[in-house]
């Protein structure tokens, strides 16, 4: 089944929205620790931007997601959030506490961020309801469902915010030198003109398999079909030669081999990706390009694309959305709401968006 529009809005319920004392010079926010979920918070911090232009804001992030927001002009600085326990963050802590924050945002619900947020020692800081250590958080915000792009906004409504864009595209900027960067090796693999993304997954154990992949099969009939019309290029974890040995044109496969700045670059060079749930599909929505999305467990309605043209690829199968991290059937049922999944679906709705 495909289906195409905007999704739902989450219904999240909340408390009156915080007294503030101006002037707010310095905010800090908390982040997950997802791509998605860094991705997801940016209407937040471009409604924090617009609600306090003078302000500093300093986000707070994991090293791996730090050179997305390098560019960003959302933020003025940006400090990393090391893994481990309360100890490893004891500097990071200091430096929080020794900068005088007015405001403190944290999007995630873990005990790390609980206390970093409370480390700041601003007297307002919001979090969501059900947090790990919330008596650190001055405000709670109910959250209901998964994190999601509303989830992010719910924070800074809270804060008497009035959000005016709602969705993330255009809001990542990448510096143009990963766009040259990209153009390079797109044309070292023979590709000058347009392509079709795709994060595909390579073959891997079942005991590490993804509940939100496809089968490599199922991307190997729908990705040759495509691949008569248009060139292909594959990102993903790992290279998937499984599936670029049996392409009947011309294509790339850089699974494993770009940062994320570079994917970002080659998301927005893309005529369309196509994906699962994932980091890189809202990746390529942030950066305004078309998206198929290939949905099973997770929800479309609370965590589909944002703001760009779209078609959602999903089987509807009594168990879907479950929004678990391992499927509960075994043999023939087992992901059953993506196996049902037929590549020539894919390849219409890849179809109904570009015109192949």
């Amino acid at each position: 089944m495909v289906a195409a529009g905007n999704t739902a809005a989450m219904a999240v319920s909340h408390a009156a929205p915080v007294v503030l004392s101006p002037p707010i010079r310095r905010i800090a926010t908390l982040h997950l620790n997802g791509l998605c979920d860094l991705l997801f918070t940016l209407p937040a911090l471009h409604t924090l931007r617009e609600e306090f232009p003078d302000a500093q804001i300093c986000s707070i992030v994991r090293p791996g997601l730090a050179a997305l927001l390098e560019d960003s002009p959302l933020i003025n600085e940006l400090l990393l959030r090391p893994k481990g326990g309360v100890s490893t963050q004891a500097a990071l802590m200091a430096k929080l506490a020794s900068t005088h924050f007015d405001i403190a945002v944290s999007f995630s619900q873990s005990r790390q961020c609980s206390l970093l947020a409370f480390a700041t020692r601003a007297p307002i800081r919001v979090g969501f309801q059900g947090a790990k250590m919330e008596a650190l958080l001055s405000h709670h915000v109910v959250e209901e469902g998964p994190f999601s792009i509303d989830s992010a906004l719910n924070l800074v409504r809270a804060l008497g915010c009035a959000p005016r864009q709602l969705d993330y595209g255009g809001l990542l900027q990448i510096s143009p030198a990963h766009g040259l960067a990209v153009q390079v090796l797109l044309e070292e693999k023979g590709i000058n003109g347009a392509f079709v993304l795709a994060n595909v997954s390579g073959e891997r154990g079942r005991e590490k398999r993804n509940i939100r992949e496809w089968d490599w099969e199922h991307w190997t009939m729908a990705l040759s079909d495509i691949n008569q019309r248009w060139p292909v290029v594959l990102v993903g974890g790992r290279a998937a030669p499984q599936v670029t040995a049996k392409l009947p044109g011309n294509w790339a496969d850089f699974g494993g081999k770009l940062s994320l700045p570079l994917l970002a670059a080659l998301c927005g060079q893309a005529k369309l990706c196509i994906g699962p749930d994932g980091g890189l599909l809202h990746l390529a929505a942030t950066m305004q390009t078309p998206v198929v999305g290939i949905y099973g467990p997770t929800d479309w309605q609370e965590t589909g694309p944002r703001g760009v043209a779209h078609r959602i690829v999903r089987h509807p199968v009594e168990c879907s959305p479950c929004l678990l991290n391992k499927c509960k059937w075994q043999g023939a049922d087992e992901k059953k709401c993506l196996t049902r999944i037929a590549p020539p679906e894919v390849v219409k709705a890849t179809r109904e968006l570009i015109g192949i």
